[in-house]
């Protein structure tokens, strides 16, 4: 080993000491290191142990590498798999395409396997969606926190409905009106929903296909008709909906439509109340007029009024065209349809009273012929006599009765007013005779029967004093 500078200028003294004024210019060492034979090989020998510790240090970085590539190779694979939960559809798609066979592209429930992405992505979409339309038919003033009625109170006739400020619909009469509505739907078929829209534009798609059908169906409802009308406005609107949807071809069923609200213009909608308050009321009294004229005509003639009102009404056509005498014969057929025994009611309970009285009257009147038959031969010898004496009869009959009292006074005292007190025998007999006669006059009434007894103005002598003819339209007892 040597040291040595050959470019300086200044000798080293043999002991090796550097003289004090000594000025280094430059510095530079060689390291020769020689080796032959045996001496290569212990280097060798020495430098084994970090030859083979680097590469068991390289071999088990490279086994870790290894591992890692695999674990993020498997995470890769495994990040595939995806669970669907429940009321979730949507389909497979590997590079942006649709995949599985035909009619096996929709996904199911349950965790599902799959490539990863971007090689492979599921997309879903909630099967079952519901949306609200709130403002797009509905007034500013109105779409504040405040009540329909407050909103209804406070408008003005003055501040009209503005386009683009507030919502509304034309009807088919021309008027406006407001509506809010919620709809629901569901996907029925993922692969052409998934395919021709994202999952993000459902409810958009959804919501202008429900605008369109609102325009399009209210068109068709006067004003009156849309408020008064519950369920066939939003049956229509469904209806035009799912035509829409149909046409585009994107898998989506309306399953309802439901109106929240409808109104008319805030600024007319009291008026509007009252007039349908008032209709209401009108339909409410035309139904209870409906329910008493049936049950009047049920009573009048049972439940086969219906026969008995169009056989009227066909002889009233008869009266009016002139023609009496098929008038009087369909007449006739009426009475013997009252009398059959499905005819009930009034006109029943009539018929019955009036043959019970028919057959009364013919007994007395058969009494009273035989009667006078008996008195016949004396009448034609003496008419003026007979009479007399059946008047007397008469006369004394009355007077013999218990209730009457009979006084005689002397003509003298004709001019003077006399008060006799009955006595308390006659008095209790005339109460009784009194309440006996009312008792007998109500029952009459009540059975609405006439009565055959002849009154006082009805007696005549020498002339005839009651005719019993059909029309009643001769004769004191008309």
């Amino acid at each position: 080993m040597s040291n040595k500078t050959p470019d300086s200028p200044l000798l080293t003294p043999d002991d090796g000491s550097v003289p004090s004024h000594a000025v280094r210019l430059g510095k530079s060492a060689t390291l020769d290191v020689g080796a032959e034979g045996n001496d290569r090989a212990s280097m060798r020998e020495a430098m084994d142990p970090a030859n083979q510790s680097l590469g068991e240090a390289l071999r088990l970085s490279y086994r870790l590498l290894q591992v890692a590539i695999a674990g993020l190779v498997v995470t890769f694979l495994v990040s595939g798999f995806q669970s669907i939960p429940e009321g979730v559809t949507g389909i497979r798609t590997i590079f942006g395409s649709v995949a599985g066979e035909p009619g096996s592209e929709v996904v199911a429930p349950g965790l599902q396997p799959f490539w990863p992405y971007p090689v492979g992505e599921f997309s879903t979409v909630q099967q079952r969606q519901s949306i609200d339309v709130r403002d797009a038919f509905w007034p500013s003033r109105a779409q504040k926190d405040v009540t329909l009625e407050m909103a209804t109170d406070s408008a003005d006739t003055g501040d009209p409905i503005r386009p683009g400020r507030d919502g509304s619909v034309i009807t088919a009469d021309g008027d406006l009106a407001h509506l809010q509505l919620s709809v629901d739907y569901s996907i029925v078929d993922p692969v052409a929903m998934l395919t021709q829209i994202d999952a993000e534009k459902s409810d958009a798609l959804v919501r202008s296909v429900l605008q369109r059908a609102v325009v399009q169906t209210v068109a068709q409802y006067t004003l009156q008709d849309l408020l008064e009308q519950r369920d066939t406005p939003a049956l229509d609107i469904r209806q035009r909906m799912q035509t829409s949807l149909d046409e585009l071809h994107v898998g989506i069923q309306i399953g309802a439509v439901v109106i929240l609200e409808r109104t008319a213009p805030l600024a007319v909608r009291g008026a509007l109340r009252r007039v349908q308050t008032a209709r209401e009321d009108m339909k409410t009294n035309l139904e209870r007029a409906h329910q008493a004229a049936n049950a009047k005509l049920v009573g009048a003639a049972g439940p086969n009024y219906g026969e008995i009102l169009e056989m009227i009404h066909q002889y009233e056509l008869l009266l009016t065209s002139g023609n009496q005498s098929a008038a009087d014969q369909w007449l006739k057929t009426i009475g013997e349809r009252f009398e059959q025994p499905d005819i009930g009611g009034e006109a029943s309970r009539i018929i019955i009273q009036a043959k019970a009285y028919q057959s009364t009257l013919v007994a007395t009147l058969a009494k009273e012929s035989r009667r006078v038959t008996s008195l016949a031969a004396s009448y034609k010898e003496n008419p003026r006599q007979l009479v007399q004496q059946l008047w007397l009869d008469a006369v004394r009959q009355s007077i013999s009765q218990s209730e009457v009292e009979v006084f005689s006074v002397p003509n003298e005292l004709a001019r003077y007013v006399i008060r006799v007190k009955s006595s308390p025998d006659i008095m209790q007999a005339r109460r009784d005779a009194e309440l006996a006669r009312k008792k007998m006059a109500a029952a009459m009434i009540g059975a609405e029967l006439p009565s055959f007894q002849l009154g006082s103005k009805q007696i005549m002598i020498d002339r005839p004093g009651r005719r019993l003819e059909k029309t009643g339209d001769k004769g004191f007892g008309r």
